[in-house]
């Protein structure tokens, strides 16, 4: 991974100051990020830093509460390779059915982040009879879009329905490589939007008095927001390490951990600052919203810790002991 140089500060105060604009002009509608980028010269910047560049355009989108289309364009990136024409979009999997497509040969039917507007066009991941993954495109006037009820109500999701007759074409691999950047990137997110709970945590119990004193001055707040922190750090050293070196279960393990450090965060914020922070008045309740629900794509830290368990317990007979993970020398 080629590390930025002495610029690259500049180029994050740019990006984070294009997503704080887009989010201040567009009140929570779903932004195409090709354009904004463009003027930022954003080939470039991506051409010479890929992966830092992917890893900012998350951190913005989570400290900016924005919606865009950064994660089609992470998981575009990927199935390009099998892809013959421009595509704007992917179907992905329910939430409930994590990163197994629920389309069939014969029939779109998956979520689509933002609504469904006329005149572009959607990959849609099918699986296969024969089990494998394929991909074909289609034109969005040719299905329906209703807007799904979710937990963050800022967020605009469209469950799509409709015949699929279009040529498929096989992706497993590139599948695989779509959605284990997407678990990298909606990670990323995750901890960004961790991060500016707990700011927000940090501001009120330095603000708040009680007794005379602010209640960050008390040990049960101070080491609610400190055992977050140290879940924060962990799950971000993680995260680190799938941006560096990549591979798909690296990428399962990042977003288990991030959507555990972002449980974490939000049970401990909500309680140091008490009932204001469940009010809509206060902004807490938008971090700790976005946060369980973009944790649902691509599988859950619930549904992904069960898979790794099942995994686990199919190698290895029942009764048996499970194998080491991590081996400490003396």
């Amino acid at each position: 991974m080629t590390t930025p140089d002495e610029s690259w500060p500049l180029i994050e105060e740019a990006v984070f100051h294009l997503f704080d604009d887009l989010t201040a002009e567009n009140s929570g509608d779903h932004v195409a990020l090709g354009p904004p980028l463009e003027e930022l010269g954003w080939s470039d910047i991506e051409a010479e830093y890929p992966i830092p560049a992917c890893e900012l355009l998350f951190r913005a989108q989570g400290r900016a509460l924005a919606h865009t289309d950064c994660l089609d364009r992470v998981m575009l990136a990927e199935l390009g390779p099998v892809l013959d024409e421009p595509v704007d979009g992917v179907i992905l999997p329910t939430p409930s059915s994590g990163d197994v497509p629920n389309s069939t040969e014969s029939a779109v039917d998956g979520v689509l982040l933002g609504p469904l507007s006329s005149g572009r066009r959607l990959a849609v991941p099918v699986i296969t009879s024969s089990g494998g993954v394929s991909v074909g495109v289609v034109d969005s006037d040719d299905v329906t879009g209703t807007r799904m009820d979710t937990f963050d109500t800022s967020a605009h999701w469209s469950r799509v329905r409709g015949p699929l007759d279009v040529a498929l074409l096989p992706a497993s691999a590139e599948w695989t490589r779509a959605v284990a950047a997407a678990r990298r990137g909606l990670a990323t997110e995750l901890l960004a939007l961790s991060d500016e709970a707990l700011r927000l945590a940090a501001e009120h119990v330095s603000a708040r008095q009680q007794f005379g004193a602010p209640i960050g001055s008390f040990q049960s707040p101070r080491h609610l927001l400190a055992e977050a922190t140290a879940v924060l750090e962990g799950a971000r050293a993680l995260l680190s390490q799938s941006w560096r070196y990549g591979g798909s279960e690296s990428a399962v393990v990042a977003k288990i951990a991030a959507g555990r450090a972002h449980r974490a965060v939000s049970d401990a914020t909500l309680q140091v600052c008490g009932a204001i922070g469940l009010t809509l008045e206060h902004d807490l309740h938008r971090y700790v919203a976005r946060g369980f629900q973009i944790d649902a794509l691509g599988g859950s830290y619930q549904h992904l810790e069960a898979r790794l368990a099942e995994r686990l317990f199919d190698i290895d007979p029942p009764g048996s002991a499970l194998p080491a993970l991590v081996a400490c020398a003396d």
